[in-house]
């Protein structure tokens, strides 16, 4: 293990980083904020000083969830009927009224706001969406505070909606004492969740502001115990979490209603404002906080709610607790002192040791603690103590197998319940190394990055989902630049020369030098995601709005802009000849004329082509190839097609394919699969060689580099094959298991860069 840029260990990197200073708009910024600083946009702190009153008023708000509204084209006419629009109509009305908490025998206050915890809309904003959806709540008499969910950020992400509105897709305010906390678990154009870099960076920055104890409400879309989430997610999520006085989370996402203790903390889900076919929670939740006691009770609109008891019921009783401010902060059961994740453990030599039990003075009896290692239980332990145990290193210490885990990171949690069913979990990040493989650095910056690591002249670029384009010495990982702009960048940079180009999130198209200054920046009305393709002295991008855009590479002025997809562009197009090939969010794939932009034919992508819900299935996310006289095209729907020169689906040649890309000589190509399959198929499109390899169903196609393959797994192992035959020749994992959705990029050393959603950027060789 040779040098460990910030932080050795992901997830304590993460929460050390401070991560939400000042953006600077178009700017270059000093070398050290390339590395630890992250803007504002995205992660916006709006709240008012910290509440400091030891009592807390009376109060209540409202929580709905998974409203669903149907996307609308402006070209289609007017709107038609709202789905769930009466269910909306009885929310605004009854929101200007005490509440009457039946289960609970009282009423309490009209509520004060309303939270929406995501899934606002069907397909994302596009057209006329947003004002539809602002409009069927135009008359909710108090304020709406919203999360992205799912369904709002995978076809057109809305963080530019959420900058607008709320100053950032994950904000805060203070009310009654409390502090309330929006965060966004929806991940940009990809519908898996996730509480990245970036965001636990803004959360944990934001919760050090407040003075202790405040109670605390944190408001996202994704159920934190789902298993959509990745391995490390959770565990880390809520160890986060646990450090402050958070008295309840609230989400949505399952259209179900409930209450849930996570470890220890309070959750419950907000049902709908619709019916399903199979059952009706149309209704809000009521979340009232009366006398220091927080009570929570589901109202049904139809009062038809089919439950797990016969008994119809038109209100659900979900939760009932104290909500205090507690005198001495220190809800903390115990500690974890070893092992220390700056150093790379030999495979054998795991051990953890607890310590800084704080319990009660005056008991006796059992104390359990299970560990598990990568989301996999390790060893259960039955620990039974005859006296309390009171801070510091206790001696209490136990050893893990972890004999078969690959070299790399890795993630240990705890979870340690009381005698009076007390319960805290911890987790820690620690790495296994190996003789012949290892890191060469690595940097634990307070971002997520999606897009592909760039080499630039002896520099790596990389850009982050907090709008920050960063430099790094190659050999060392040192910062170098950054370049700062007002919107997220999601895809991969194009380096041509000394010049890089990228789109952003604040509808932008920029260039800037390799040193990162400024050199031109084409504005258009949309959210700009699509991964740039330079061919010759012409730059091709697609936009959020549908919009593919031809610009002069010296300049940056339009050349020709082709009007419209329905839905959005991110995925890189690819020339086939004279034709410019892509693929959009309404179930399309598009060929246009590359002098002038004229459509030459567009056609179905090979599920959109069977499934009913086209959209879904969309041949977007990832970019199509051409060899020869042969298109392929995989869609989300994961069926691999093959079309002919005027656009014809002439097959399915594939199925559980996520993603495509050419090979190093450009005559065959690369998949990868659904079900941890890798595969190479020659230009005829068939098969040379499969193989069973970790990968998933994350759009990034594999990197062919000096006759290697390399790819890296949805939860951050990184495989290295053969190319001929698709031998596999050494793994690591870079990440503990959160995300990877970046491509992996290769130097001509063979030193592999990985970015990761976590926001670490690593660099890995394997020594022959």
């Amino acid at each position: 293990m040779a040098i460990r840029q910030s932080c050795a260990a992901l997830f304590i990197g993460m929460l050390a980083l401070a991560g939400c200073a000042e953006r600077a708009e178009q700017t270059s910024i000093a070398p050290e904020s390339a590395g630890s600083a992250a803007p504002a946009s995205g992660g916006a702190i709006v709240a008012s000083q910290p509440a400091d009153h030891s009592e807390i008023p009376d109060f209540t708000f409202l929580q709905i969830s998974d409203i669903h509204i149907e996307p609308h084209l402006t070209r289609t006419g007017p709107p038609g009927k709202l789905r769930g629009a009466e269910c909306i109509e009885w929310i605004c009305a009854e929101a200007g009224k005490p509440q009457q908490l039946t289960p609970f025998n009282m009423t309490v206050p009209p509520p004060s706001f309303v939270i929406a915890t995501g899934d606002l809309t069907e397909y994302g904003v596009v057209d006329d969406t947003w004002d539809i959806f602002e409009k069927a709540f135009e008359k909710l008499p108090c304020p709406l505070y919203v999360v992205p969910g799912n369904h709002d950020n995978t076809w057109v992400a809305m963080y530019h909606i959420m900058r607008k509105r709320h100053g950032g897709e994950n904000y805060s305010f203070d009310k009654f004492g409390c502090h309330f906390v929006g965060i966004s678990s929806a991940s940009p154009q990809e519908p898996v969740p996730t509480f990245d870099g970036k965001t636990r960076a803004w959360l944990k920055k934001d919760l050090d502001s407040i003075s202790p104890g405040t109670p605390v409400f944190v408001f996202f879309h994704h159920p934190p115990y789902s298993e959509e989430f990745a391995l490390a997610e959770k565990d880390t999520f809520i160890d986060l979490l646990k450090d402050y006085n958070v008295v309840l989370l609230l989400y949505g996402h399952g259209h179900g209603v409930e209450h849930r203790n996570i470890d220890g903390i309070d959750g419950v889900m907000g049902g709908s404002t619709f019916a399903s076919p199979n059952v009706d929670n149309s209704g809000y939740n009521i979340i009232s906080v009366k006398d220091g006691v927080a009570r929570i009770a589901y109202r049904y609109f139809s009062g038809k709610a089919r439950t797990s008891s016969p008994t119809q019921l038109p209100m659900r009783r979900l939760m009932e607790k104290k909500a205090s401010r507690p005198a001495q902060p220190g809800w903390r059961g115990f500690e974890i002192v070893t092992p220390d994740d700056r150093q790379s453990l030999p495979p054998e030599a795991l051990m953890v040791g607890l310590g800084g039990f704080i319990w009660w003075p005056d008991w006796t009896g059992d104390l359990e603690i299970d560990f598990q290692i990568d989301g996999r239980g390790v060893m259960p332990a039955k620990r039974t103590l005859s006296k309390p145990i009171r801070g510091g290193d206790n001696g209490e210490r136990f050893h893990l197998p972890v004999s078969d885990l690959t070299p790399g990171a890795h993630v240990v949690s705890v979870n340690v319940t009381g005698p009076t069913g007390f319960v805290d979990r911890r987790a820690r990040v620690f790495s296994v190394g190996q003789e012949h493989t290892g890191e060469l650095w690595r940097a634990s910056l307070p971002a997520a990055i999606k897009s592909g690591p760039v080499l630039s002249s002896n520099s790596l670029v990389i850009a982050r989902n907090d709008g920050i384009i960063a430099a790094f010495d190659r050999t060392s990982g040192s910062a170098r630049w950054g370049f700062a702009v007002t919107g997220e960048v999601l895809g991969t940079p194009a380096c041509y020369g000394a010049r890089l180009l990228f789109g952003s999130g604040d509808g932008r198209v920029q260039a800037i030098d390799i040193d990162g200054k400024p050199q031109w920046t084409f504005e258009t009305t949309q959210p700009v995601y699509g991964a740039p393709l330079i061919e010759g002295d012409t730059v091709f991008i697609g936009d959020n709005g549908g919009r593919m855009h031809a610009l002069d590479l010296a300049t940056g002025k339009p050349r020709w802009t082709f009007e419209r997809a329905d839905y959005s562009i991110e995925c890189k197009p690819c020339l086939w000849n004279d034709l410019l090939v892509f693929g959009a969010w309404d179930g399309y794939v598009y060929a246009l004329n590359r002098g002038d932009g004229s459509v030459k034919w567009k056609s179905l992508g090979p599920s959109s082509s069977v499934e009913k819900a086209a959209r879904y299935y969309s041949p977007a996310d990832c970019g199509p190839i051409a060899i020869s006289e042969r298109l392929y095209v995989c869609d989300r729907g994961y069926r691999l097609g093959v079309y002919d020169r005027e656009g014809k689906l002439a097959a399915t040649i594939g199925t559980d394919v996520s993603a495509i890309g050419l090979s190093e000589d450009g005559q065959s190509f690369y998949t990868r699969g659904t079900k941890d399959r890798v595969g190479k198929r020659d230009s005829a499109g068939e098969i040379v060689w499969e193989m069973d390899v970790p990968a998933g169903r994350f759009p990034i196609p594999p990197t062919e580099r000096g006759g290697k393959l390399y790819l890296c797994s949805n939860i951050g192992l990184l495989s290295v094959l053969d190319a001929r035959d698709g031998k596999l020749l050494w793994q690591y994992q870079v990440t503990p298991g959160f995300y990877v959705m970046a491509p992996v990029t290769v130097d001509e050393d063979g030193t592999c860069f990985v970015a990761g959603m976590d926001g670490s950027l690593t660099a890995v060789r394997h020594r022959d």
